[in-house]
């Protein structure tokens, strides 16, 4: 005998409003009136939704989450909940914005209202337990317009003004924008532009009206020497957001923590000048890297130092910048080889001799010849069968080779490979 099973499925149907969760209130920029402001509804009255991490996971760093709409909607979901509650479970402090739109408003309200939104946030640091020199901001499409027109004209903050807000600076510390045609006027000097905040940019090649303005607006950074970091995907549509879930689009938020942690914003210790010498088997490293990766604090920035003497200095020598170097505290050290045979045509004199005749064009037949012999005379072949890695300082060693970062200090960096 067959039986049919038959499964009956109850839906219970909910409204919108029932399943939604619960925010916080909106908090108003203007609480007793916007500037400019022609009637009394929510969209005469700029504010702010915090999304504020537990205690064990917050880290100090703040965004102002800026949805997309075309200044005519306010992409309030995907461009901005969804958005404030990754952040928020990564530790960071996140306020989306809600800001006036046209035609009832103008250009210079809503840029009055992303800055007002910036200075509420510096002024409660205390009450949000964030830093005040951790404040970024991220926006999308014409939320990413308008922090980078607001950052532009930024102005700092006014000493002696009757509103505590306007004390203080209304630009951000950094700037996420993503798929936003931002553009720079003309006449913004050299100088303004490489004043600008460490900037990440995100766009995808199948939203091409907008990904050639970010090209350009990338070009001016790079030109001016701002900070400035691109991920531009090729497949994508506009709008997608944090695109989470996707897994290829869903890696450029991750991409951007990185950068986040990388620029030092989710720590609040300074950072620190590093020099010294790596070593394996008492000969200086000639190809590879160390990675020195934080221990008791993950949200430190972790260095890369690139091993690749080139130059005339002493060999296995590096030397790390304040901007790009760790904080004090322990770090992990991890030593990588990727060569056991390598010399830098940098530091060979013959070469650097035939390669300045050939970039000026005095390279005579007869030295071509010479170079020719030179090239076959050297020894080209592999030199290792795998990249060697080398996180002990011994290969006995029970625990993981660990120094403590201090300003000042020229480290000896020191494996062995017996």
């Amino acid at each position: 005998m067959k039986y049919t099973l038959i499964v009956c499925l109850t839906c219970i149907m909910l409204s919108p409003r029932a399943i939604a969760q619960k925010h916080a209130d909106p908090i108003l920029l203007w609480p007793q009136g916007a500037p400019g402001a022609t009637g009394s509804s929510d969209e005469d009255k700029p504010a702010v939704i915090p999304f504020i991490p537990e205690a064990s996971k917050r880290n100090g760093a703040a965004v102002l989450v800026v949805p997309g709409g075309g200044f005519t909607i306010r992409a309030v979901d995907h461009e901005g909940v969804l958005v404030a509650q990754w952040l928020k479970e990564r530790g960071i402090t996140a306020f989306v914005l809600r800001y006036r739109l046209r035609p009832i408003y103008t250009r210079t309200d809503w840029v009055k209202d992303g800055q007002r939104a910036i200075q509420y946030i510096r002024a409660h640091a205390d009450q949000y337990h964030i830093s005040p020199d951790r404040v970024g901001a991220v926006g999308f499409s014409a939320g990413a317009n308008l922090i980078a027109d607001m950052t532009l004209n930024a102005k700092p903050g006014q000493s002696n003004a009757p509103d505590p807000l306007d004390r203080l600076s209304a630009r951000p510390d950094f700037m996420i924008l993503a798929y936003g045609a931002m553009q720079i006027p003309a006449n913004v000097d050299s100088a303004a532009i490489a004043s600008l905040p460490p900037t990440f940019l995100y766009g995808t090649q199948e939203d091409a009206g907008i990904l050639r303005g970010m090209i350009e607006f990338y070009s001016h950074l790079f030109k001016a020497g701002a900070p400035v970091e691109a991920h531009f995907f090729q497949n994508g549509v506009h709008g997608s957001g944090f695109a989470l879930g996707d897994p290829v689009l869903g890696e450029w938020p991750i991409l951007m923590h990185s950068w986040m942690t990388a620029g030092g914003f989710l720590s609040d210790k300074p950072r620190c000048a590093i020099t010294g010498v790596v070593k394996l088997d008492r000969a200086p490293l000639l190809k590879g890297m160390v990675i020195f990766t934080p221990v008791d604090n993950p949200e430190a920035p972790p260095v890369v130092v690139y091993m690749n003497n080139t130059g005339t200095g002493e060999l296995g020598r590096f030397s790390v910048n304040r901007n790009q170097g760790p904080v004090e505290g322990k770090y992990r050290v991890e030593v990588r080889q990727d060569a056991t045979r390598w010399t830098s045509n940098s530091r060979d004199p013959f070469m650097i001799k035939m390669m300045s005749k050939q970039r000026n064009g005095t390279l005579t037949e007869h030295e071509a010849k010479e170079w020719g012999e030179h090239l076959r005379k050297r020894d080209q072949s592999p030199s290792i069968e795998d990249q060697r890695v080398f996180s002990r300082q011994r290969p006995n060693d029970k625990n993981d080779y660990t120094i403590e970062m201090e300003e000042g200090v020229d480290f000896l960096i020191e494996v062995f490979s017996k």
